[in-house]
């Protein structure tokens, strides 16, 4: 059994340059560790490095080509993922579906492995952290909202790795008292989720919630959307669990929530993208943007790890790109504009 911190090693064997960068690109947003990327008729070229390998991903291009070593490859005790055909371009809509089917496969392939989520130890961390950021002021057009009221304006944030950070930074910086509501999507081990709540909610002027069915998204709260189930919403706008595991690799699926969210509340929703590896949510963003929706992003340089959010920008439906506090000295703006309108 690997260390619990420990990423699986991956070779790559593909007789094709492109969808060799593309495999490697799109198993580093993942978190795996790329070790080996080679043509097939290269593969005995570096002995030491493939016997570190844990993982083998296999593509042939050329059919043709005789191929004997592939039955010594599957006769070994590495395993092997064979076949997931042609990547399409990165910039192309498929490429998100196709990036979360690889890595459904590559999760249980290696399943021994843990996936790059928050975990007891970033939640410790960041207990222990002193908040620098003062909240902005509250505009005076809010100073008299009630609170605990079901939320005109929903907002979700999605997160993966680095995510905790990332939005404790920018709840700190709202003040108390903005119109708004919020959904946390955070892929975290279900056993930290009380955790997280509590360690989020210590500075804010926003009120942290566990999910609860029946409820509503009230003005003031951030309720965490449940690790264990999908859950969507009554034509009262009303949480509703499906009773059902979240499609994909992870949970909960920042795409389900946003698609769902979506379906509910329209043109009410928006959405930010914060730090974490793979792409969960780029898929939502492009079936989102076919309606009159707000998606933002957390800027790389101020990630733990930016390939969710850049797999969000690359889409080209990103209209805004910041720092959490830039993000959330931008909500307090925008949410000024849409109250004068």
């Amino acid at each position: 059994m690997p260390h619990a911190k420990a990423a699986a090693n991956v070779g790559i064997i593909v007789d094709n340059l492109l969808q060799q960068h593309l495999l490697k690109t799109a198993l580093m947003h993942f978190g795996f560790k790329v070790i080996l990327t080679t043509d097939p008729s290269k593969m005995n070229d570096n002995p030491e490095l493939a016997a570190e390998v844990d993982a083998w991903v296999v593509d042939i291009i050329d059919e043709d080509a005789e191929h004997l070593w592939l039955d010594d490859l599957f006769d070994g005790d590495v395993p092997v993922l064979f076949g997931m055909g042609e990547a399409p371009q990165r910039s192309c809509e498929n490429y998100p579906r196709w990036e979360k089917r690889l890595f459904a496969k590559m999760k249980e392939l290696l399943a021994g492995y843990p996936l790059a989520i928050a975990d007891e130890d970033t939640l410790n961390k960041l207990e222990s952290a002193v908040t620098k950021n003062n909240p902005f002021p509250l505009p005076a057009m809010f100073n008299n909202i009630e609170l605990g009221l079901p939320a005109e304006h929903i907002w979700v944030l999605g997160a993966s790795l680095g995510g905790p950070d990332a939005v404790k930074e920018f709840l700190d910086a709202l003040p108390q008292g903005l119109p708004v509501g919020f959904i946390y999507a955070q892929h975290i081990d279900n056993r930290f989720q009380q955790a997280l709540i509590q360690t989020l909610g210590r500075h804010a002027g926003i009120t942290m919630v566990p999910y609860k069915e029946g409820s509503q998204i009230n003005t003031g709260e951030v309720m965490l959307a449940p690790v264990e189930h999908e859950f969507s919403f009554d034509f009262e706008g009303r949480a509703v669990s499906k009773n059902e595991a979240w499609p994909g690799p992870y949970g909960p699926s920042v795409d389900q929530v946003m698609l769902n969210v979506a379906q509910h509340f329209g043109n009410r929703a928006r959405y930010i993208l914060f730090s974490g590896m793979g792409n969960d949510g780029a898929e939502a963003a492009v079936k989102i943007s076919q309606q009159a929706s707000t998606i933002w992003a957390q800027n790389s340089e101020s990630c733990a790890n930016s390939s969710m959010p850049d797999s969000v920008v690359a889409t080209g439906h990103v209209s805004y790109i910041g720092s959490p506090r830039q993000l959330a000295s931008q909500l307090v703006n925008y949410l000024q504009t849409q109250w004068m309108k």
